[in-house]
């Protein structure tokens, strides 16, 4: 299965222009055949990201689909190029429908990622609530340091000796994308970046109302469940992306 969507550049990182319709069934498509390939949920902090380091940027725009979960970045699409706006699913979202459409299928799950053990098991229990039907064939919440290449093979071996078919990688940005790119060549499945979505459908982190998504407010939203962890963030990634998107404009013309 190849890529079959038009695509923008925002500030050099690919933006593909694909409705949750087609990416969603395509994704799994690509899983139950066997295939091995990574996509990218993309939001603004991703994109800047992208934009100042070349590497990332490399691994970003190296992924079978690289899909926007924010309403922010959508909107400056559309503002930039003058495309028609998609309907966008948050990260959480989309990784419900996905295990629903692999389970009608009879793909299963793999999960990397999840705060702790505790968390994985969390997310797991919701996850077969909201899906009897779905099989999770590998589960794993690795350490935050780096794996010895010994733990790393080890891993690689029990992923492929379980079968599953459709990865959801929640190590955070940028260290899941980059995960999934060193790993792709290794793993014969389809594997998603999907970061706090393991929060979010484990129950841990509240999820937005869907104005607030539609607005565009999420990383408002966000922030005042978790100002610690992501203030930095935010209040330097939003102001920066909008002045480096002016500037990109600016210099288009």
């Amino acid at each position: 299965m190849s890529r079959d969507a038009a695509s923008h550049s925002m500030l050099g990182m690919r933006l593909d222009a694909v409705a949750p319709s087609t990416y969603l069934d395509a994704i799994v498509a690509g899983a139950a055949d066997g295939e091995g390939f990574y996509c990218c949920v993309a939001n603004v902090h991703m994109c800047v990201l992208a934009h100042d380091d070349p590497a990332f940027r490399d691994v970003v725009n190296g992924a079978r689909y690289v899909i926007p979960d924010s309403t922010i970045l959508q909107r400056a699409r559309s503002l930039r190029h003058g495309a028609a706006p998609i309907p966008t699913l948050r990260g959480a979202e989309m990784m419900l429908e996905l295990v629903c459409v692999a389970a009608r299928r009879g793909v299963r799950i793999g999960l990397v990622g999840g705060r702790d053990d505790e968390a994985l098991a969390l997310l797991i229990e919701r996850l077969k609530q909201r899906e009897p039907a779905i099989d999770i064939a590998y589960a794993h919440s690795p350490p935050f340091r780096t794996l010895t290449d010994e733990e790393d093979a080890v891993m690689v071996a029990d992923i492929r000796a379980s079968g599953a078919g459709l990865i959801f990688v929640g190590l955070g940005c940028p260290k899941q994308e980059r995960w999934m790119a060193a790993h792709v060549d290794r793993i014969p499945a389809a594997m998603i970046g999907v970061g706090a979505a393991f929060d979010f459908n484990a129950g841990i982190v509240r999820t937005s109302p869907e104005w607030v998504h539609r607005a565009g407010l999420e990383w408002l939203y966000r922030l005042t469940q978790e100002p610690k962890r992501l203030w930095r963030r935010y209040l330097s990634t939003s102001p920066r992306f909008v002045w480096l998107l002016l500037t990109d404009a600016i210099a288009s013309r």
